[in-house]
């Protein structure tokens, strides 16, 4: 038997694929990452809007996600984040214009607007999104709390990065978008990401920033995040993750239109080959990036670094071209340039002697109460310990409820060698800069409502499709992080990361 799949977005436009007869994927392999599905549909080419065709929909977008994943990663995906063989796929967990990903579950939503019944589940580019969000997460842990605005709007960039890659997968698609776009240069409805979800935001909401759907085709110039505004009209750049984070999607584009366009022959076999090959690039950085403020450039440099390993530098001026045309400058080399001696001999192991912990501690000011863990890294060949401090940051000066409320901020300094002398590779962070950092980020969250501290605005009821049955009705929760005692101290920890307007 076969299902009815769209293998894009439901709104992609006259350019893309439409929906079509397929059959279906086969379940992932027991020895890899999969999905668990509560309520399975009897197998059958459904109508669109129905129960039976979102279940196979959202089921052949999300697997299809994983496999983009693990064909520009060129390494089968075995676990989920805490090393979880299988999450669930909620294809509608009620009403609400979302889609989410809290560790616990890939979530889907539907709402009734100006007449129509969207579903987010429908569109393969919102379900490869969160997947995304589930793969990075797998890979860097260590990013779901990081309380610096850079950090989630690459999150946030991923799940685009991955559904760009889902779609460029599929033949079809391809060969629809060198016939619309023969040199990546235009927008075209791969670049473009949920449609569907983004003209209903329009619809619910006119003129929300949202209601534009995201580009990775964009002219975008970085600059720090809390210089831009924090609200704007429909697809401006704003001090917000998802909007801000295509600064980096452009960056990724960007590589993939280098690397296409300087093929001899660009056809679709070629564009999936340059497809792949910046995703492999952009996985390894992503592993290897340092976590700081500036954390695009960290990316885009532990990037340069991959290729140098991986291709002895082949496409290092198709990685820099990309990211110089969003204003990102690398210098990657500086990532790994003993930049100032410190105290104690070079580390041979994977801790610091006393001596340097002492003196890494003063560098970052001797804060009360911080905590500095090590580990062993190789950075391309390069060994060395990352020495990282984290502490609380005070939220009181930011709003009544968050008094005696801290974020926690991570300050890492890379420690190497220089002769005999361990040496601080790179540079080390300024406490003041990453204070700075954290209260700009959290103003964002609340200016964006997106804190889990005020009563959520009541919404109607719409009829639901939960599982087959009647859900009760729940008014929209778009917050993405919440007040949690963690050692006697309230600390803003995330809940999830979704694309609620």
């Amino acid at each position: 038997m076969t299902i009815n799949y769209i293998p894009n977005d439901p709104s992609a436009g006259a350019d893309a694929p439409p929906l079509r007869k397929q059959a279906k994927r086969a379940n992932r392999p027991a020895a890899r990452s999969g999905f668990d599905f509560p309520a399975p549909s009897a197998e059958g080419a459904a109508d669109p809007g129905t129960p039976q065709f979102l279940f196979w929909q959202s089921r052949e977008a999300a697997i299809a996600a994983v496999d983009a994943w693990e064909a520009a990663s060129g390494a089968p995906h075995k676990l989920w984040q805490a090393d979880r063989k299988k999450l669930p796929l909620l294809p509608d967990d009620g009403i609400d214009l979302n889609a989410a990903y809290d560790r616990a579950s890939f979530a889907f939503f539907h709402e009734s607007v100006g007449g129509a019944l969207f579903f987010s589940g429908a569109s393969t580019d919102v379900v490869a999104h969160e997947v995304g969000h589930g793969l990075l997460d797998s890979l860097r842990p260590d990013l779901w709390d990081v309380a610096f605005l850079e950090v989630g709007a690459v999150h946030e960039a991923v799940g685009d990065i991955v559904a760009i890659l889902t779609a460029l997968e599929d033949a079809q698609t391809r060969k629809k978008l060198l016939a619309a776009s023969p040199d990546l240069r235009k927008r075209n409805f791969v670049e473009s990401t949920a449609e569907d979800l983004s003209r209903a935001i329009g619809i619910a909401v006119p003129g929300h920033n949202a209601s534009e759907p995201r580009h990775a085709f964009n002219t975008f110039k970085y600059q720090i995040p809390s210089t831009l505004p924090m609200h704007g009209g429909p697809g401006e750049l704003l001090n917000e993750v998802h909007s801000f984070g295509m600064v980096f999607t452009g960056c990724f584009w960007d590589l993939v239109a280098n690397l296409f366009n300087a093929t001899k022959t660009k056809n679709d076999a070629a564009l999936l080959a340059a497809a792949r090959l910046a995703g492999k690039i952009t996985i390894e950085g992503l592993k290897a990036a340092v976590v700081k403020t500036r954390f695009m450039q960290s990316i885009g440099r532990a990037m340069v670094l991959a290729d140098q390993t991986l291709h002895g530098g082949a496409n290092h001026a198709h990685i820099r071209d990309a990211f110089a045309a969003h204003e990102i400058l690398l210098g990657a080399n500086a990532m790994l340039a003993p930049s100032a001696v410190l105290a104690g001999a070079a580390p041979t192991g994977a801790t610091l002697s006393a001596a340097t912990r002492k003196d890494v501690r003063r560098r970052l000011g001797n804060v009360a109460g911080a905590t500095l863990s090590t580990s062993k890294v190789d950075l391309f060949g390069t060994p060395a310990i990352a020495a990282v401090q984290t502490r609380g940051v005070s939220l009181a000066s930011l709003h009544p409820q968050l008094k005696g409320v801290v974020a926690l901020a991570q300050e890492p300094v890379m420690v190497g060698a220089s002769g005999r002398r361990a040496a601080v590779m790179g540079a080390v962070p300024h406490t003041s800069d990453t204070d700075a950092e954290v209260l700009a980020y959290v103003e964002s969250l609340l200016a964006y409502g997106r804190i889990a501290i005020d009563t959520p605005k009541k919404r109607a009821a719409a009829p639901s499709r939960r599982r087959g049955a009647v859900a009760v009705a729940k008014p929209w929760d778009h917050t993405t992080h919440e007040v949690r005692t963690v050692g006697g101290k309230k600390v803003l920890k995330r809940k999830r990361f979704q694309c609620g307007c």
